[in-house]
């Protein structure tokens, strides 16, 4: 480094104050430019999420036009399931039932001092759905557990501590589970989850379980008295209009007695009176729908959302909850 000596004083070369200023001229530059980019990715994550809510109003608009005009909704008649948005993204939506699969809070009902009490016969068919499984029926204490209000488990021991053995950030709901996410947040149940497939899910409002356009392997789960073959009779019977005990001239109305009328004639003989509470939380429509949402940026950048619609108290579809959204690699359901 270059420096001059006048008067006592030490004057530092021009180069040197022009490198210093560059210097930090670069810096103040990038950290705007880091400024500018954290404000453009807000505004981005602003838009994306803007969109999607648009989209799930679409979605809760069209369910409660197509549930007030047909009051079925176990098939999508015309729902538009791609879209295109202001800012060029595309937008692809698939809707499905989410009621065809057994309810989880459907264990637990409000007694009269609205406390919860184990209903004892959806503890009984999900402990015959377990066994058809070959899945250790000591796994619904876990779901018990999530649901209840105590803060014990089915050992006597706090429920906390078996979810600090194995360093898992959350606790139990203890109360009603609000999302199927939940189900993944339960220890034991989170392991054997691709093998119960879509057989547990979770609703607020309804505790139905809609067989129409189910399996028959599904309504073997379900209705656990009936054999193989039973459950697949019963499927080709209720898949049709017109039901082979009921008014061969009229379209069957699809309910309880006369789904109790077809079972009987195939298992030949009546229902039990304990075989006949299976059948109570039985339907043919659907009141609670889940979307997936695919949204893709004019980059080609792949977002996934997905969001939950049910039928509440006041006979209206409302949207209970939305998850993302997240890009591709992070969300899993």
């Amino acid at each position: 480094m270059k420096t001059y000596k006048q008067d006592g004083y030490i004057f530092i070369t021009v180069a040197v104050i022009v490198t210093i200023l560059i210097s930090t001229l670069t810096i103040t530059i990038s950290n705007q430019n880091k400024k500018i980019e954290l404000i453009q990715n807000y505004e981005q994550l602003m838009t994306i999420e803007e969109e999607i809510s648009a989209i799930e109003l679409v979605i809760t608009e069209y369910l409660n036009n197509n549930f007030k005009k047909n009051n079925n909704l176990t098939k999508n008649y015309d729902f538009q399931e791609r879209y295109e948005t202001p800012s060029q993204a595309n937008i692809e939506v698939k809707i499905s039932s989410n009621d065809n699969c057994f309810n989880v809070n459907s264990l637990f009902y409000k007694n009269s001092n609205n406390e919860l009490n184990i209903n004892n016969v959806e503890f009984k068919r999900l402990n015959e759905i377990f066994k058809k499984l070959k899945i250790n029926i000591n796994a619904i204490n876990y779901i018990i557990d999530w649901i209840d209000t105590n803060k014990t488990n089915s050992q006597n021991l706090k429920e906390s501590l078996e979810y600090k053995k194995r360093n898992i950030d959350w606790l139990p709901r203890n109360y009603f589970a609000v999302s199927n996410i939940e189900l993944n947040m339960i220890p034991e149940i989170a392991k054997i989850n691709s093998k119960i497939k879509e057989l547990l899910c979770v609703n607020l409002y309804n505790n139905k379980i809609n067989i129409l356009n189910m399996s028959s392997e599904k309504i073997g789960y379900f209705l656990p008295f009936l054999s193989k073959n039973n459950a697949k009779d019963l499927s080709n019977i209720i898949s049709k209009d017109i039901w082979p005990n009921s008014n061969q001239k009229n379209k069957t109305e699809k309910n309880i007695s006369n789904l109790q009328k077809e079972i009987e004639q195939i298992l030949r003989r009546p229902l039990e009176l304990n075989e006949q509470e299976y059948l109570k939380v039985i339907s043919f429509n659907s009141k609670s729908i889940k979307a997936q949402i695919t949204y893709e940026d004019k980059s080609g950048t792949q977002y996934f959302s997905s969001s939950k619609y049910e039928v509440d108290s006041d006979n209206i579809f409302k949207l209970i909850y939305r998850y993302g959204p997240f890009k591709k690699q992070v969300l899993k359901i």
